[in-house]
């Protein structure tokens, strides 16, 4: 597999939300809300599950040199816009090693 496989499958996905996005859903039944409230949870558990598999593999190796010593807590807060609080989380949560968090 290659990254181009992955990208290719998120351009994909992407697009399936998009087109989700788009549908009138006040066309929908109240039985068919329900139903597709239940496939985008269960969707939604495996896009969490495969985001935290991503986090457990990037943090198994040293962050990059362009972050001059930074955690991966750091890292990821960075390039997420999310606190070091939250990266530290979603860290731990994927199995990651915990850091300390050096602001």
């Amino acid at each position: 597999m290659s990254s181009n496989d992955v990208f290719a499958a998120l351009d994909a996905l992407d697009t399936a939300y998009r087109a989700l996005d788009d549908l009138p859903l006040h066309e929908l039944r109240p039985t068919d809300l329900r139903a597709l409230v239940v496939r985008l949870e269960e969707m939604d558990k495996h896009v969490g599950a495969f985001q935290r598999r991503l986090i457990r593999r990037l943090v198994s190796a040293p962050p990059p040199a362009e972050f001059a010593g930074a955690s991966w807590a750091q890292v990821l807060a960075r390039r997420l816009r999310i606190s070091v609080g939250e990266a530290q989380r979603r860290i731990v949560e994927a199995g990651g090693p915990p850091q300390a968090m050096s602001a």
